[in-house]
Order: C-alpha cells, then structure tokens, then sequence
C-alpha cells in the first residue's frame, strides 16, 4: 500500500470512529430529550382530560359516568401492520381512589417494562380518582413516531455526508504529504546519479519544507565533495607525474647515452624515489586519518612539559638558522589526553615549514587556557602569506605562492595532515596573520576532565 493510500485510510478510519461517537452521543441525547418531550406533552393531555371528567363528576356525581362522557376514554382505535401495532393514542384507564377500575382500558395483566403515567382527578381538592396510562416506551403516537424517524434518517444522512467530507479532506491532506514526498525522492534518485545540481522547491515553512531545505544543503555538500575529490585525483596525478617524469627523462637519457651513468645521476634519481615515497606515505596517512581510522594511543599529558620537551628539540635547528625560540608556558598545569608521537609530527611539519619558509627573527611558542581547551600558538616573524590563501592553508595539496613552490621540497600535505591529526584528538587548527607580518598557527585541544573530590 502507497503512502497517499495508508494516510487516507488512517484519516478516513479516525473520522469514521469519530462520526460513530458523535452519532451514538446525539441520538442516545435525542432519545433522551425525545422521550421527555412526549411524556411532558402526554402529562398536558392526561391533566386536561382529568379536569373534563371532574367537571363531569360535578354534575352528575359518578365517577364512571363522568369519564364515559370524556370520548378519549372510550375504546381507543387500533392499528395493525404486519412490522409492528401502533396506537393513535395510548389507552387510558379511570380509576378510583382506592385504585379499582372504573372506565376506559382494562388494567393490563401482562406486567410491561417502565413506569405508567398517572395524573390525579381532584374535585374541591380532594382526589376521587386517577387516570392512567401504560408506560412510555409502549405506547407512542404516530405524529411522535415520525418524529423520531425523521431525526434517525438525517443523522445517517448527515453521517454519510461527513464520511464523504472526510474522505475529501483525507484525499487533499495526504496528496498534500505525499507531493513533497514524492520530489524528495526523486531528488534522492538524481543524486544517487551523481546529479548534484538537483535542488529542492522550499515553498513552505513547516517540517516538510525544513527538509526540502536539507536536502539542497546536502546536494550542495555532495557537489563541493564531488569537486574536491576531482580536485584531489587531479593534484595527487600531477604531484606523481612530476617525480615520474624526472625519472624516466632521466633514465632515457642514460639509456641513450646522452648522460653518463654517474654516482651523481643515481643519486638525483634516488632523490625522486624518495620524494615518491614520501609522497605515498603522507597520502595514505591522510586517507586514514580523513576516514577516522587513525590510530591514536591517547595519554594524559602536561601541555607545559610538552612544549618544553618541544623547545629543547627544535631549538639547535632554529638557532642554527637564525631564529630566536620565546617559549612562554602556562604557570598553572594544563592536562589534555594527546598522542604524544602524533603531537610531535604535528610540531615536525609546522616547524619544518618554519625553517624552510620563514626569515630569520623570532618564533614563539605558547600555551594559553580558552574555556574548556588549551590554546597553544606557534608564531613567526614572516613573510607569512596572503590574507586570500589563509582559508586554504591547510586544504590538500595547496601551496601558498611560490615560497611553497616544490622547489621547496614539500609535498604540500603536510598542513593537512596536521590538521587531521588535531581534529582527531578532538580539536581544531587555524591560521592567521601574526602582528609582525608573519604566519600565527593555533591549536585547541580539549582540556582532560579534572576528577571530582
């Protein structure tokens, strides 16, 4: 069963059990009220008739003469049909005070279900009889009988008349949920194509249009990814091609003897074969950590002594280079759960990039509690980069203008590996323009829960 039909059917069946309801509640309340309304007019008529016979009994000062007189206490005419015996009046019965009968209808010897109507004949107030009358639910006259049925017949018809209505509305409610339904998945169809460029109408503001609007959002995902991806194929080929073509132009040319096979020609080879070496490593280490599968070997860890640690190690390097290392540690221990070898790759490229990038000057290294993490910043004299390039700093395979060239000897990997490592260990990395012109790198990692006392 289609969704347009379980919805119609869901809201036809809760109308219909709310019809049935309603239906039941006003004719058990029409029954009720009905059955007052006859009984209150039968009391009218049986006063009336009672005040006739006791100006009758005025008169001639016999009870039986003074109802014989009243022709309502005559023998009442019958009717007979085969589905049922109706009376044009209900019979009605005299009796004295004593409660004998006198005129009209014999007392019924057949017990019948429900209480009799009686009203007292009263003369100088003082009660000389009663007429009575057999109860309600046996006798009813014709004019009251069609009374009820016409209420009966139009509470079906207006039953049948809102089960149509319902229906209707059930229709247009779920034409009007399966509609955007039905767009969404064609939609979902086109992108399992790979038809990215499908968008969602957003022509209304409740859930349905909320995920009209999601799903724009991921199309739109789907075809920046798709484009990155193409962007990625195409920057890793050409970042192979490179070294590949160095390699064969080499051994071609020593193949047709244009160049000697010298110890320094296998070594200019050498160089490129390590150079795709590191190439392949770095990608696979950036497949693995961009699918989350990098391993980490997470341990609490003092940030201070960390960038201590840091410090002593890089500090010959960038001495011997020209650079001035300021570390400026936190006064108060900072906790954080790090991989420590991951953390000291991620210090090796960013202080690589330094030594092959930066002019000599100061370099400072610190730490900084924000919140609920540690900052740490790693910050140089320049040249820094462009304003433009900062957003694609750490993206795959980005160099930043030519003081990035390959010449250089990167692979251009480098900050995105770093990048994922951090966002591995839960944080982030940024990038900014430093006070003195050059490149400010900050790392936020999550600060390790204090245990409760």
């Amino acid at each position: 069963m289609s969704l347009f039909w379980k919805l119609f059917v869901l809201q036809a069946a809760a109308a219909a059990a709310l019809l049935l309801v309603v239906l039941w509640v006003l004719r058990a309340q029409t029954a009720t009220s009905f059955a007052a309304y006859v009984e209150g007019r039968e009391r009218q008529r049986l006063e009336d008739i009672a005040e006739q016979v006791a100006e009758n009994y005025r008169v001639s000062n016999d009870l039986r003469q003074a109802a014989l007189q009243v022709s309502e206490l005559q023998s009442p005419v019958r009717e007979h049909s085969r589905a049922r015996a109706r009376f044009r009046r209900a019979p009605l019965t005299v009796l004295d005070a004593r409660g004998h009968w006198v005129a009209g209808a014999p007392i019924a010897t057949r017990a019948e279900p429900g209480m009799p109507i009686q009203v007292p004949i009263s003369v100088a107030g003082q009660m000389i009889g009663r007429i009575s009358r057999p109860p309600m639910p046996v006798w009813v006259a014709p004019d009251e009988l069609g009374f009820r049925d016409q209420q009966t017949r139009a509470l079906l018809w207006s039953a049948a008349g809102g089960l149509l209505l319902a229906g209707l509305f059930a229709a247009l409610i779920s034409g009007l949920v399966q509609r955007p339904i039905r767009r969404l998945s064609r939609g979902a169809a086109a992108l399992a194509r790979r038809a990215f460029d499908t968008r969602m109408v957003v022509d209304r503001g409740d859930e349905l249009g909320q995920l009209a609007e999601d799903f724009n959002h991921l199309a739109a995902a789907l075809a920046q990814y798709e484009q990155q991806q193409r962007q990625w194929l195409a920057d890793a080929a050409h970042e192979l091609r490179t070294p590949l073509a160095i390699l064969r132009a080499e051994l071609e040319a020593m193949l047709d003897g244009v160049r000697a096979l010298t110890p320094a020609a296998l070594q200019s080879m050498q160089q490129e074969v390590q150079r795709l070496e590191s190439l392949t490593d770095d990608l696979r280490e950036l497949s693995l950590a961009e699918a989350g599968e990098l391993a980490l070997d997470l341990q609490p860890c003092d940030v201070g002594a960390l960038l201590h640690g840091t410090a002593s190690r890089y500090q010959a390097a960038l001495r011997s280079a020209g650079f001035v290392l300021n570390l400026q540690a936190p006064e108060s221990p900072l906790r954080a759960r790090v991989d420590l070898a991951r953390i000291e790759q991620v210090f090796s490229n960013l202080f690589s990039n330094i030594l092959r990038h930066a002019q000599p000057g100061a370099v400072r290294l610190s730490a900084a509690r924000m919140d609920n993490t540690v900052r740490i910043t790693l910050a140089d004299s320049g040249p820094g980069v462009r304003a433009q390039a900062l957003p694609h700093l750490f993206d795959r395979l980005y160099r930043a203008g030519d003081d990035r060239a390959r010449s250089s000897g990167g692979s251009g990997l480098g900050l995105a590996i770093v990048r994922s490592i951090v966002r591995a260990h839960g944080g982030d990395i940024g990038a900014r323009l430093g006070e003195q012109g050059g490149l400010t790198i900050e790392i936020d990692l999550p600060l390790q829960p204090e245990p409760n006392l």
